[in-house]
């Protein structure tokens, strides 16, 4: 948790360095925030060569807890985004395993605030990710893209709903007989509601 704590914050000051004399404006809600959300994950079908039958993930829980900076119409987060799945089906059969999917994101996004209640909004992520499925694991870069509309109810609280894909291009893993097993383009997409509290 420590590591994750200060990988936030590295991620966080470095992007405010960068961003802060590109993106501030004079919206009145700029700042420091802590942002979560809960909701469902499904991971993308995993296509197996040779075999006419792909690898398929039951819908499970999704959620993300993460700490941002909001420059008014621009805000740059460090997030850790969970997917998971309880049960997998392939060639007819379903498996209880559980897939459990970790990422470490820093992103960017852009909210479109003319009204200053109702805000779409629209952003770009890169992290790494871990993938925990059956007792294998394996970790990679990943990239994502977010989407979604926030509504304020205060000068410090805005609840969203948000859909958020991320995309691991490659992982490779160790199955019983020692061979190796490798995924390209993996993926899963998340769709929660959650809060974002300034302070």
């Amino acid at each position: 948790m420590k590591s994750i704590k200060k990988l936030f914050a590295a991620t966080v000051a470095g992007l405010s360095l960068v961003c802060s004399p590109l993106f501030a404006d004079d919206y009145s809600s700029k700042g420091s925030y802590i942002t979560g959300s809960i909701g469902g994950s499904a991971i993308g079908d995993i296509d197996v060569s040779g075999v006419n039958s792909d690898i398929e993930f039951e819908t499970g829980l999704g959620l993300d807890l993460g700490y941002g900076y909001d420059f008014g119409k621009t805000r740059i987060e460090g997030t850790w985004v969970r997917g998971q799945s309880d049960k997998t089906s392939w060639l007819g059969y379903t498996v209880q395993s559980d897939t459990t999917i970790d990422s470490i994101m820093g992103s960017i996004y852009y909210d479109f605030r003319e009204d200053k209640k109702w805000s779409p909004f629209i952003g770009a992520s890169l992290g790494t990710t871990n993938v925990d499925f059956d007792g294998a694991s394996d970790s990679g870069f990943s990239y994502g893209f977010g989407y979604g509309v926030s509504y304020r109810t205060s000068d410090t609280v805005e609840v969203f709903v948000k859909g958020q894909t991320t995309v691991i291009p490659e992982l490779t893993f160790a199955t019983v007989n020692n061979s190796t097993v490798t995924i390209e383009n993996g993926n899963y997409t998340n769709g929660t509601i959650g809060l974002r509290v300034r302070f």
